[in-house]
This record gives C-alpha cells, sequence and structure tokens, in this order.
C-alpha cells in the first residue's frame, strides 16, 4: 500500500468500481500521487485534473518508474548539457564527440556517441554493427594519445544496445547518474547568496579538484553562466553553478562546507541560481546527480524535479 514517502513519486492505483458494466470490475489512476491519508488517496495524472480515491475503493496500488522519456528529448537534453559543461579539446570522430579536460570530471573527459543527426545518432545507438569496433579504436587511440583512459557516455534506454555490447567487449559500468529536470519559475528572491557571472578564486579552489586552471575553462564566465555563494566572514562557505544553453539551464557543483552543512544553505544556493535562470531567460532547470546519493535525490524529488533519464560511463 502507499504512504506519506511515496508522495511525490508516480503511482498506479487499481480502483474497484461500484457500477461496473459487464466485464469491467476495475480501472487503473496512473499518475502523482500528491496526498494520502485521511482514507483517501489523490493522484494527479498527467492530464492534469486530480482523481480522489476512497481507500476503501483501493484493490492494489504500487509506486511505479519515471514515464518513459521519448528519445529525441534525450538526444536534445544530452547536447544540451555537454555544451553546458564544454571540454577544454574536442573532436569529431565518425559521429561521436570525443572531450579531454586533463582529468578534470568525466564528463569533460569522456566520448559522447550522439553527435550526428538525431536520425544518425538514434541509429547508430541502437544497432552497433561491425563498425562499432572501429569505431571504439579510434577513440582509444585518441585518448592514448593524450595520456587519458577512454571513457564512453552512454544514456539510457537510448543506447541500451550500444551499452550491451560495449559490455560484451569487456567495457565496465562506472559513475550512474540522473538527469533530473523541472520548470523554470521565476519570482522574488531574498537570501544570502549572492550571484556573480564571473568565477572566483575561493570558488574555484572548492569547484576545481587540484586543476583550478583547468576548471575554469570548463566552468566559463559570461551572461550565460552564474555562479551563487554564501560567505561568512569573507569565507565561501556555499556554492553552485549555472549555466543556460538553448533555454536550458545546467545547475551544477552545489555545495556547503562541512562546519555548515544542515543549516540549509545548499537549499538557498540551488533557489538562488533557478531564480536567476528563469530571469534570464531559462525555461527548464536541469541536474545531473550521482545515484549513490540518495539523500540529494530525494531532496530533489521533494523539490519538484522529476527523473527523466539515467546514464553511465564505461571504460575499459
Amino acid at each position: 500500500m502507499l504512504g506519506p514517502e511515496h508522495v511525490g513519486r508516480r503511482v498506479v492505483v487499481r480502483v474497484r468500481l461500484a457500477d461496473a458494466a459487464p466485464g469491467r470490475r476495475f480501472r487503473d489512476v496512473i499518475g502523482e500521487l500528491i496526498d494520502v491519508g485521511g482514507n483517501r488517496l489523490r493522484v494527479l495524472p498527467p492530464e492534469g485534473t486530480v482523481v480522489t480515491v476512497d481507500a476503501a475503493d483501493v484493490v492494489a496500488a504500487r509506486a511505479v518508474g519515471p514515464r518513459p522519456t521519448p528519445f529525441s528529448q534525450i538526444l536534445e537534453l544530452e547536447r544540451l548539457l555537454a555544451a553546458t559543461w564544454p571540454a577544454v579539446e574536442t573532436a569529431e570522430a565518425g559521429g561521436w564527440l570525443l572531450r579531454y579536460s586533463e582529468g578534470y570530471s568525466r564528463r569533460a573527459n569522456s566520448a559522447l556517441p550522439i553527435y550526428g543527426s538525431a536520425s544518425v545518432a538514434v541509429g547508430a545507438l541502437t544497432q552497433p554493427d561491425a563498425g562499432l569496433d572501429a569505431a571504439l579504436a579510434r577513440v582509444e587511440r585518441w585518448y592514448a594519445e593524450r595520456g587519458a583512459r577512454a571513457l564512453v557516455s552512454v544514456a539510457l534506454p537510448l543506447s541500451r544496445r550500444l551499452d550491451k555490447a560495449l559490455a560484451a567487449r569487456g567495457w565496465k559500468a562506472e559513475g550512474e547518474t540522473a538527469v533530473l529536470t523541472k520548470d523554470a519559475e521565476g519570482g522574488d528572491y531574498t537570501s544570502d547568496a549572492v550571484i556573480t557571472h564571473i568565477i572566483s578564486d575561493d570558488l574555484l579552489e572548492q569547484m576545481g579538484r587540484g586543476r583550478p586552471d583547468v576548471a575554469a575553462k570548463v566552468l566559463g564566465s559570461g551572461p550565460n553562466r552564474a555562479y551563487a555563494e554564501i560567505r561568512r566572514d569573507g569565507a565561501l562557505v556555499a556554492r553552485g553553478r549555472a549555466a543556460i544553453e538553448g533555454g536550458t539551464a545546467a545547475v551544477t557543483g552545489i555545495g556547503t562546507l562541512p562546519a555548515y552543512r544542515r543549516r540549509g544553505l545548499g537549499g538557498e544556493v540551488l533557489e538562488a541560481l533557478t531564480a536567476w535562470a528563469a530571469d534570464a531567460g531559462a525555461r527548464r532547470i536541469a541536474l545531473q546527480v550521482e545515484t549513490d546519493n540518495a539523500a540529494a535525490l530525494a531532496l530533489y524529488a521533494r523539490l519538484g524535479f522529476t527523473e527523466r533519464y539515467r546514464y553511465h560511463y564505461r571504460g575499459r
């Protein structure tokens, strides 16, 4: 049965019909669970009209996975997210975008095999053929020339057959990540978070992972890049970044110093960045969260973010 912990999840509820026609005893209600309690359930289907169900009429109810995202939308999001996190060095090889940034983040140091037209990309990803071995050889050679390990970013379910082909060739999966989105919402924002468009040295030290020079190139600056900072006594204690491409704002790098956690500062940073993005013309906010971060996934679900798809990396 469903409980308060399922609020915000996509659910299916089978309801017993009181005056059922012959051969039709039940109906299924599918949508977002928005309320449970007081002997009733309230579900919001995709068409937007809330359905209230008496608990006594429920035959079965369970949470289900998110509604599948069309391949075309996954392609679009993958390309936009790649543009918000540009690699220092790139090359195109046979429809694959090769990215290298001296080891700064997996995203900026992996091959993205969706760079051609949508039809070509979908065909290449869903029906890998004998040409895959040649493509992988080019990928491995390109990264080896830079002293780097070859990684391929694999978005699912778009590239499920490619994923299986890589697994069969001994490429191991790592870094599973969920892509979450929500509509951008503007409005007044008041908080300690300050928005800037140039990366501060303090922020680079925290987000640079020991490579501030490379991080500065990947993170970028300018009107379509924003950084939220919260300071205490001059010290940077919480921060985050947003980048807009094609109407989508990707929010990344939200973090708080250990001594200042559990005070809601990360939420303030996110609120500041999403408010800026909406005012700057973004229609959608996107987050990329590794799936082993259960606390972050739960928080973002409560804030209205919906999982669209997942990707992981495969490497030797």
